[in-house]
């Protein structure tokens, strides 16, 4: 599998990038989750949830913020 550039928008990591696996057709997994920072570090961080919702003009997809999971 390659891997493929993916914009994240919304929520605590909007604008960031990321690199993430893509399947035989060359689309990026539907959806990935980040682990959100912390001030405590004793804590256990909630996954910040980002759904795939479709290819930027650049050529990088672009996933959304859903919410968090625990």
């Amino acid at each position: 599998m390659a891997d493929v550039r993916v914009r994240l928008r919304g929520g605590p990591q909007d604008g960031h990038e990321v690199t993430v696996s893509a399947d035989s057709s060359g689309k990026p997994i539907p959806r990935i989750t980040i682990p959100a920072r912390t001030r405590n570090s004793q804590a256990v961080p909630p996954l910040l949830a980002y759904e795939r919702r479709g290819r930027l003009p650049d050529g990088a997809w672009e996933f959304r913020y859903v919410g968090t999971e625990a």
